[in-house]
Order: structure tokens, then sequence, then C-alpha cells
């Protein structure tokens, strides 16, 4: 099976001059907590909630004026629609809930989280179990 075949492809990006209340408001507004963030339709980072609120609010920054690429992880973890899931990155064993999803021209075009990972591993109910507990920490 392919990344493309169990990827989710309505992505919400943000640019990297947005500020942390857009953000966050975006996140809202569409009940997620992950951000990739893009810069001149290339992927720059990704921005979670929590990056809001630790790098951002934790360290005391305005977050009407803190833009998202001064709190964002620049450095993305990614695989490639076409690769096979058992190839791509063992994203149980880092710490990453999600991967961007890229085509082979580097454009960003899906997400793969834990939870799709669960979804379709159901002929191995106990790692799917595992993954959906992972999911949830």
């Amino acid at each position: 099976m392919r990344v493309a075949e169990i990827m989710a492809r309505n992505v919400i990006t943000i640019p990297g001059d947005a500020t942390l209340v857009e953000a966050a408001e975006l996140m809202s507004e569409h009940n997620i907590g992950f951000l990739p963030v893009i810069t001149a339709d290339v992927l720059v980072g990704v921005l979670t909630d929590r990056d809001i609120v630790v790098r951002g609010l934790g360290e005391g920054k305005n977050p009407y004026t803190t833009l998202v690429r001064s709190v964002m992880s620049s450095e993305p973890v990614w695989c490639y629609d076409d690769d096979v899931l058992t190839d791509t990155v063992d994203i149980t064993q880092i710490d990453v809930r999600r991967l961007v999803v890229v085509d082979n021209n580097n454009n960003l075009c899906g997400l793969l989280s834990l939870d799709d990972l669960a979804a379709h591993m159901s002929s191995d109910r106990l790692l799917s179990g595992v993954i959906r507990e992972l999911s949830a920490a």
C-alpha cells in the first residue's frame, strides 16, 4: 500500500508571516492542531498548537504580533506520496504524530498521521491499538 492511498489530502496551510493569533483561529476553525507553513509555495516548516503555547505564549511573546515563522519547527518530517507504507519513516519511533507528504516535485500534497495508519492496519489489531494509544497520548 502506498502513502497516497491513505493520506489526508485536504491540507490546511498557513504562511510564515501570519501571526500566532491567525494560526490559532485557523486551527480552531478547522478543529486541527497542526499546520504546514508555506512561503512562496514552498514548505518551510510546520506549526503545532503546542508550538504556539510553548514557544510563543510560554516565552511571553505577543500572539498578535509574533509571526508563525518565529515559533514553527523548521525541519518537518516528510515522505513521498508514492512511498510504500512499510518503507516510510516509522513515525511510531520518532517524536511526531504526522508526516508531511510531498509529491515527486516536492509539492505538499497531503498529511499522514498515526490515526491514518491505525485505520488501515485492522489486520493486526494489536499494532493498530498501540498506534491509537500513541496517537491519543
